[in-house]
């Protein structure tokens, strides 16, 4: 069905697909989309910058314990790559590089912290 009418349901006009658009999402589920990654990689954020900062401090201790860096590590790069993950994804559905910018920016960050 290509001509919708009053009753037919928004996903069922047709969508063109493009490199913005690669699945042919409503611009309602595009807007749904966003609003999930966006919470996600926010969420995700947090807790990476917390993880990066957890570490740094663990290693400004005059004798850090070596276990507990290595712990540390691997949470901030658990972290590092679900967000990069996200960003990867968030691309491949909506076809922008909106998310992976933000990632990069949100990793020099923590390099701050």
């Amino acid at each position: 069905m290509t001509n919708p009418t009053p009753q037919s349901p928004v996903s069922d006009t047709t969508i063109p697909s493009n490199k913005h658009n690669p699945f042919n999402l409503t611009t309602d589920i595009r807007d749904s989309l966003n609003e999930i990654f966006c919470a996600a990689i926010h969420s995700h954020k947090r807790d990476y910058l917390e993880r990066r900062q957890w570490l740094n401090e663990h290693l400004a201790k005059e004798d850090p314990d070596q276990k507990h860096t290595e712990t540390l590590i691997s949470l901030c790069d658990f972290s590092e790559r679900f967000l990069k993950h996200e960003a990867q994804t968030y691309k491949a559905i909506m076809g922008s590089d909106f998310w992976i910018e933000e990632v990069t920016k949100i990793i020099q960050e923590s390099e701050t912290v």
